[in-house]
């Protein structure tokens, strides 16, 4: 029995967490539907430079996926959207869209746009991804790598770069930035 590797099984767990109608593919209104999510969730106007960057970068990693399907193809199914993530390599050419991703997210969440998330505003996200009280102070503690008791942009970059680039599970801190947390 052949197994898969690491990569290919997170990256399933992925194409499953974004196939929320179960439909056997996803769309560009699968990694909308996060977009969305964020504008919920904080309220903001789809207008908003925050969503609209947000937009911009998840429709940037949209792109580079599909870049790696049939020409004229506007979704993937499993096996493309695995075939896409590792002809997209994630490597040296794709680390400006994480790094994008990253910033993206990192302003929506700095409400207060001191350069920084603090506790509360980290509490305010998780709330609206109804995770418990319990495991975002786990979760703060694993991203807070310096242990200032902040979460810095820097911080969010290495966690969503360590969620595409390095392990085998969704349960990641780097998952939680794109909606993903089990």
């Amino acid at each position: 029995m052949v197994t898969s590797d690491p990569i290919t099984r997170r990256l399933q767990r992925l194409f499953t967490a974004l196939d929320t109608a179960g439909r056997g593919f996803v769309t560009w209104d699968n990694y909308q539907h996060i977009v969305d999510r964020y504008t919920t969730g904080y309220a903001l106007a789809t207008s908003d430079a925050r969503i609209e960057h947000l937009q911009r970068a998840y429709w940037a990693q949209w792109l580079g996926l599909l870049s790696q399907a049939t020409p004229g193809q506007d979704r993937l199914s499993q096996g493309e959207f695995v075939a896409a993530h590792r002809a997209v390599g994630y490597g040296t050419h794709a680390a400006p869209l994480l790094e994008d991703l990253a910033q993206a997210v990192f302003n929506v969440l700095d409400v207060d746009a001191d350069k920084r998330i603090n506790r509360d505003e980290f509490a305010r996200y998780l709330d609206f991804c109804q995770i418990s009280s319990s495991d975002a102070a786990i979760i703060f503690r694993q991203l807070d790598l310096d242990r200032d008791a902040f979460i810095s942009q820097r911080e969010v970059a290495r966690a969503i770069r360590a969620f595409h680039l390095y392990n085998d599970d969704l349960n990641t801190p780097g998952g939680i930035f794109l909606g993903l947390y089990h």
